[in-house]
């Protein structure tokens, strides 16, 4: 009789087992069916209103989505604006989805701080639901370069599948010369050109009511930062 029950005993144990195992193996398959990458935003808020996704301090790669840089929104009673696309489509697709758990406004409004692969590849995303874009105006220059060119297309390879042929470069909607005021819902954004630095068309934004500032490309911590086609003097100055 007790080896009897020492049998079931075990055989139930194994059962269980069994069941834990292939419920983990469960949950990693949709993990990985849902996003093979593994990739996820988390809003971080750092004002009453406003939050940013902290992209991780390496390259862009297939398996990080190319998310290395970051991307902020402020959340306003008539609309969100989000500062910076990401740098592909799925990516802004996930920051829409995650902003979309924070409020029900619409988003309205994406600013470009600068037109690098990082941070304008998810633009689309947004052009879809309807915002707005604002970029300085040298950001033109940069859309109709070689250099814009070929890097998207080394991108549709380094980035694969993520970013792809359907993966396009847009144009702002407004393109910004030296100063723009926003106010949207009562909440003033003050947008500045302080390029040439990190890039030819690097803008500011800065949101008085949040005392929060968004600086794009212009402060690096915890990496090298880029420096491409910078204007070191110009950067420094920028910092100032």
């Amino acid at each position: 009789m007790n080896i009897l029950l020492r049998c079931i005993r075990d055989l139930k144990i194994a059962l269980l087992i069994n069941a834990i195992f292939f419920s983990l193996c469960f949950a990693q398959n949709v993990r990985v069916k849902n996003d093979p990458a593994g990739v996820l935003l988390k809003p971080i808020q750092v004002a009453p209103h406003t939050y940013f996704v902290q992209g991780r301090a390496e390259l862009g790669s297939s398996q990080n989505q190319n998310f290395i840089s970051n991307a902020g929104f402020v959340i306003t009673p008539k609309g969100v604006v989000v500062i910076d696309a990401l740098g592909s489509p799925v990516l802004a697709q996930k920051l829409i989805k995650e902003i979309s758990k924070l409020t029900n406004q619409k988003i309205i409004a994406v600013v470009v701080t600068h037109y690098h692969a990082d941070h304008v590849y998810g633009l689309q995303e947004f052009k879809k639901i309807g915002a707005k874009v604002y970029a300085q105006g040298e950001g033109r220059n940069y859309l109709s370069s070689e250099t814009a060119k070929q890097r998207l297309i080394a991108s549709r390879v380094d980035f694969a599948p993520w970013v792809n042929d359907q993966t396009k470069l847009l144009p702002a909607d407004t393109w910004i010369d030296k100063q723009l005021k926003l106010n949207i819902g009562g909440v003033e954004f003050f947008i500045s050109r302080v390029g040439p630095a990190h890039a030819p068309e690097d803008l500011l934004v800065y949101i008085p009511s949040e005392e929060v500032l968004f600086a794009g490309d212009l402060v690096f911590r915890g990496r090298i930062p880029f420096v491409g086609n910078a204007d070191s003097k110009g950067w420094l100055k920028a910092l100032d």
